[in-house]
């Protein structure tokens, strides 16, 4: 039983840190928009083409999402709970997933633009940079999904946090099947432009 809960904080602790790293990777994006938008580049392009009208509310829910996991698991209870904060996040009232949707859409028309407008301005690096930080976003809901498969398997179902974990799981897996064709498809092409 120890152990068991052992393994689920672990798996906690790698879910706390791979919500660090996405959100250091979230702000870079950030700081590449900014300096994109810098005098250099044609004002005559629309900025905000360039990037996905979505970014800066996701890095916000992700921001507050950061601190929720940190706040939970760094004073991981005996019967530590995490399906909660994902409960929230997936609710239908909560527009997460919504915003994650309005970036696949976006996407490729960004991906276009930045190929053809900045690729002239900006070195090579930047943008393959770029285009690698786009896919961490793609990559990000899957991700969730194979964190909390990975918790609940270590939940008994008499655990406080089963029930919630398994309505998470279910939730993810229908979004990420029902929107599988716009995953699929901003993959293949930041594969292809990399």
């Amino acid at each position: 039983h120890c152990l068991l809960e052992a393994k689920r904080q672990n798996i906690a602790l790698e879910l706390l840190e791979s919500e660090r790293k996405y959100v250091i990777n979230l702000s870079l994006i950030l700081k590449i928009k900014a300096t994109l938008q810098g005098p250099d580049v044609k004002r005559s392009t629309k900025e905000r083409s360039f990037f996905p009208t979505s970014l800066r509310y996701l890095v916000q829910q992700h921001v507050d999402l950061l601190h929720a996991l940190q706040e939970r698991v760094l004073s991981w209870p005996r019967q530590g709970i995490l399906g909660d904060i994902f409960l929230k996040l997936t609710n239908d009232e909560n527009n997460f997933l919504d915003c994650y949707v309005a970036y696949l859409r976006d996407l490729p028309e960004c991906i276009s633009l930045i190929h053809v407008v900045i690729l002239k301005e900006v070195e090579e690096e930047i943008k393959s940079d770029l285009y690698i930080l786009f896919f961490h976003i793609v990559q990000r809901i899957p991700e969730y999904l194979i964190h909390l498969q990975n918790v609940l398997k270590f939940t008994e179902q008499e655990h406080p946090d089963y029930y919630l974990l398994l309505v998470c799981v279910q939730r993810l897996r229908v979004f990420i099947s029902h929107y599988s064709l716009l995953f699929q498809c901003n993959e293949d092409l930041l594969i292809q432009k990399r």
